[in-house]
């Protein structure tokens, strides 16, 4: 007996292998990016959480002076700023209300692959001890 090859179904195999490639070469590529995506929010989150404490910080610096030494806190006024790594804290004082009280603004920015990006606080301190 002799054996006949049919060539038809060994194309039909190789089309099936190309497609079996791309399906798989998609879902890498799908997974790559996601990963991708997922490890720049984290950063990003983890930024953001630094950036908060930085704010946070910077008011408590501001309450800690005023109880330490009222007449240096309500001598103060405009901006201070400072470069933590690669945060920069800026900390506005401003009299407000016939001198009794001072507005405390803080802001810490950075910059990142996605831009620049900030966090702020405020509070305001009277005299009244």
């Amino acid at each position: 007996m002799k054996k006949i090859f049919n060539f038809a179904n060994r194309g039909q195999s190789i089309i099936e292998v190309v497609i079996a490639l791309a399906i798989v070469a998609i879902v890498i590529v799908g997974l790559v990016k996601v990963t991708t995506i997922s490890m720049n929010n984290g950063s990003f989150a983890r930024d953001q959480q630094t950036a908060t404490k930085y704010a946070q910080e910077g008011l408590e610096n501001a309450r800690k002076l005023k109880e330490e030494d009222i007449n240096v806190f309500w001598k103060k006024s405009g901006v201070e700023t400072e470069i933590i790594g690669k945060f920069v804290r800026q900390i506005t004082y401003t009299i407000i209300e016939a001198n009794q009280t001072m507005k405390v603004e803080v802001l810490v920015t950075w910059q990142d692959s996605k831009g620049t990006h900030q966090s702020s606080l405020e509070t305001s301190l009277t005299k009244w001890k």
